[in-house]
Parts: structure tokens; C-alpha cells; sequence
């Protein structure tokens, strides 16, 4: 019951710092557009979303200890059932009970680990952004590669509905699907005040083969992407390749 109540109090906090905790489906309506903030405004606002967007996942990693221990206690007791059971001391039902609630927090493990996965990738865009913003623009075609940045402004007309291509090609190479972590807008872009509805993050890092081989084809595709090397401290999953053109803010932010 002590577990239990910890993961409700955290629930409840990640809530508050969050709205979108929920995550259904992660998809929005357009917010009325509405005046441009100065640059010093929007600079602070920024700030302000990005502070919060790090303690909601604070409280995520909080949320998932939680239901990791959990997952010991119930799956110990699931252990003492079904020997129990095998004893002929308990009916079937009672080991039942025990499994569902296994299955049921092992469900709420994976939700919020990928609650946190999303977070890192966006949180790696927005810290990455005031860097594009200070860079040259590319000319159609361009390329450009930094330490932490490496960007391709491809003259393909591109959309969602060529991501088959994508991944057609990903399979072929690798032999495992193309792992997408985002397709299209997320809570975690709406969040930021970022436009994805029309582009498609990969988490590859671009140093790898993998990523190598991905930003080769979509350079030869004439395909859009910004590849994110990962720099977010305390995080590991930040690297990505975004394919598609910025997803920079929408009117309203």
C-alpha cells in the first residue's frame, strides 16, 4: 500500500507540472494564432518551457521508480501464490490476481519509459535550437555539420506519407524495422510549442552505421533532416536523426 501511494502522489504532481500526461494519442488541435512575442519574451518563454518540460521529467524518472518497486513486491508475491498453488494450498484465481497486476504495472513501466524517451528526444531540439537559429541559413541542398549538429535542407518534396520509403529502405540494410520514435506531432512537441505535424524522429544516432547509411539515403533522396548528436546532460536517448524541416514554433508560441 506504501508503493502504492508514493506512485499516486507522484502521479498527481507529474499531472500538475504536465496536462498532457495523459498522452492520448499525443495529438491536438491548432491553437488560435495570435501576435508574435518580442525575441526577449519568446527568449523567456522558452526558458520557462523547457524548465518545466525537465521537471515533469523529473518526475516521470520519480514515477517509474516507484513502479518499479512495484514490480518486485507484486511479482515476489506472484512467486509465493504460485508455490503456494502448486502445494494445493490456493485456488487458481488467487494466482490470476497476482499475474494481472504484474501485467498491469509492467504496462505502466513501459508507458512511462516512454514517456521519458519522448521527453529526451524533445527537450535535445528545443536546447538545440537557438544553435540553428544562430547558423547560416542553407541554401536548397545545403549540408552543414557541427559537433553537435549535422543538417541537410533537401529540395524533395517531402511528407508523411513517404515514410514507407523510409523504412522500406531501413529494413533492407539493417533487417529490423526503422525504429521511429515520433511520427508526426506528440504531446511531448505540442508541449514545446513545436510544429511536427508533418515530420518523423528516428533514434539512431547519426555517428553510427545505422545513422550513417539513414542520412546517406536521404541525402540522395534530396529528403529534409536535422541529425541531434545528443547533448542533454544525464540523458542517453537525446541523439536522433528528425526527418523533415525544422519543427520549429508554432504561431502561438
Amino acid at each position: 500500500m506504501r508503493v502504492r501511494s508514493e506512485i499516486l502522489l507522484i502521479a498527481a504532481t507529474v499531472a500538475f507540472l504536465n496536462p498532457f500526461v495523459g498522452r492520448a494519442g499525443g495529438q491536438t488541435s491548432g491553437s488560435p494564432s495570435r501576435p508574435q512575442r518580442p525575441p526577449a519574451a519568446r527568449a523567456q518563454r522558452e526558458s520557462e518551457l523547457v524548465e518545466r518540460m525537465k521537471a515533469t521529467r523529473a518526475g516521470f524518472e520519480k514515477l517509474l521508480a516507484a513502479y518499479e518497486e512495484q514490480f518486485r513486491s507484486q511479482s515476489a508475491e506472484l512467486a509465493r501464490r504460485r508455490k503456494l498453488y502448486d502445494n494445493g494450498e490456493v485456488s487458481r484465481s488467487f494466482v490470476i490476481a497476482a499475474e494481472r497486476d504484474v501485467a498491469d504495472t509492467r504496462a505502466h513501466i513501459i508507458e512511462v519509459q516512454q514517456w521519458i524517451f519522448e521527453d529526451d528526444l524533445v527537450l535535445e531540439e528545443a536546447l538545440a535550437r537557438e544553435e540553428i537559429l544562430r547558423s547560416p541559413a542553407l541554401a536548397l541542398g545545403g549540408y552543414a555539420e557541427s559537433k553537435t549538429l549535422i543538417r541537410f535542407n533537401g529540395g524533395a518534396k517531402w511528407s508523411l506519407a513517404d515514410s514507407s520509403k523510409i523504412e522500406k529502405f531501413f529494413f533492407g540494410r539493417f533487417a529490423r524495422a526503422l525504429p521511429v520514435s515520433a511520427r508526426g506531432q506528440t504531446s511531448a512537441h505540442t508541449r514545446m510549442g513545436f510544429d511536427h505535424h508533418d515530420a518523423m524522429d528516428v533514434a539512431v544516432h547519426p555517428d553510427s552505421d545505422e545513422g550513417r547509411a539513414l542520412m546517406e539515403y536521404l541525402r540522395q533522396a534530396g529528403i529534409p533532416f536535422i541529425a541531434f548528436r545528443g547533448r542533454m546532460a544525464g540523458s542517453a536517448t537525446g541523439a536522433h536523426i528528425h526527418v523533415g524541416k525544422p519543427s520549429f514554433r508554432t504561431a502561438s508560441q
